[in-house]
């Protein structure tokens, strides 16, 4: 893979940064507040209606994921992309014209299709990055990906304010051709083509069995994490501590920011030979933080448990995908990583349906408990699969 020097490789890393924060942005912008959208623009009054939206949107992605990297095997990359990201703005702008809450929900389904090819800029990074430099590429992704998050939360509260949210659709799909102008500069001279393809046959052989154990790790470990988010703020905000909305806010926004500022120890560490040792001792101060929310009184136990969490978050989770590239050949590594998002997105799916039956039947702190449980599963398994052999000298040695 070469870079001329007419697009330089820095640039290349921004623009593709910058697609991978615009991507998650215009994703979350108004996620945090679908109850408020669905009810101001198609006065939809079912707060369940949400729960099923997500719904459907984690299992369309969970179907199609894997689709795109499986054309990667066979077509380019980037043009790839690039029909992805003119079919994803086409549709956004459509969505803007919904007249209905059915035919928003269909025109979402469609453009979840196309912009499932955006999973492909994240491998894609790696490709062009080698393998040296893939703990860099990781702590940024986690500081891009938790910065968009961070910025377009903040922004979501005001626009859904607006006297017509669907317009923010077309600004969406205006920033999608951004997105495409972009790629097409920064990719003109980038090739994805593999060479010689007889070399290498076994290693480039899928690994189903290394892909269905961290498969079910990931889903796991995202079951756990994001089983927590959907009640977070009427947790806070009830008794014993009774937090305005505002305070919720920030303490929600915590792990996020503690991901940001993640980034240099990522950085520092995060190296294939050090990624069993940080994935399980950062997984055993994760499950400890979510213990710890769940059973405090304390206000300020909590904020501390807060902060453990998102760091520890950030680090596993970087590991994991560090984990996925390292053991994964250049021609199977979009396919590996999408068909890993669709484990995740199975995590995603169960989250809020258990969460929801956890406050119903036992009370708003049960979801930190059993997320605690299963992140003590989580470790175990990974520790007789994926991360059989570590050590603290490993750790040591990479610091």
């Amino acid at each position: 893979m070469k870079c001329l020097p007419k697009c330089p490789p820095k640039i290349v890393f921004l623009a593709l940064f910058t697609c991978v924060f615009l991507a998650v942005f215009n994703e979350v912008l108004l996620s945090p507040f679908y109850p408020q959208f669905f009810r101001k623009v198609f006065g939809v009054q079912d707060l369940g209606y949400t729960g099923y939206y997500i719904f459907l949107c984690r299992l369309t992605i969970v179907i199609f994921a894997p689709m795109w990297g499986l054309l990667s095997r066979y077509l380019e990359v980037k043009y790839l992309l690039y029909f992805g990201q003119i079919m994803t703005a086409m549709t956004t702008a459509l969505m803007g014209t919904s007249k209905t809450v059915n035919q928003f929900l269909i025109y979402t389904l469609i453009l979840l299709l196309f912009k499932s090819s955006y999973l492909l800029v994240y491998p894609l990074i790696i490709k062009i990055a080698g393998k040296p430099r893939q703990s860099k590429i990781a702590g940024t992704y986690q500081a891009v990906f938790h910065g968009a998050i961070i910025t377009a939360t903040i922004t979501g509260a005001f626009m859904v304010n607006l006297a017509n949210p669907l317009n923010l659709f077309y600004v969406i799909a205006l920033a999608d051709i951004f997105q495409l102008i972009i790629c097409v500069y920064a990719l003109q001279r980038i090739s994805s083509k593999q060479k010689n393809k007889s070399q290498n046959t076994k290693k480039n052989q899928t690994n189903w069995l290394f892909l269905i154990m961290i498969g079910m790790i990931i889903s796991s470990f995202q079951l756990a994490n994001n089983m927590i988010r959907p009640y977070f703020t009427e947790y806070i905000t009830s008794t014993p501590f009774q937090v305005d909305l505002v305070t919720s806010s920030l303490l929600f926004l915590i792990p996020s920011i503690m991901a940001v500022l993640a980034l240099p120890y990522i950085r520092k560490i995060c190296h294939p030979e050090a990624l069993p040792s940080i994935y399980l001792l950062g997984m055993g101060l994760l499950t400890t933080s979510l213990f710890l929310q769940g059973v405090t009184n304390n206000i300020i136990i909590l904020l501390i448990a807060r902060i453990i969490y998102g760091f520890c978050l950030a680090i596993t989770q970087a590991s994991l995908e560090l984990k996925l590239f390292s053991s994964s050949a250049s021609k199977q590594l979009h396919f590996n990583y999408s068909l890993a998002t669709s484990f995740a997105n199975i995590g995603h799916l169960g989250a809020p349906l258990l969460a929801s039956q956890l406050v119903n039947n036992f009370g708003l702190a049960f979801p930190f408990l059993t997320a605690a449980i299963i992140s003590v599963l989580n470790i175990f398994f990974s520790k007789i699969s994926i991360f059989k052999k570590w050590s603290f000298a490993e750790l040591k040695m990479n610091q």
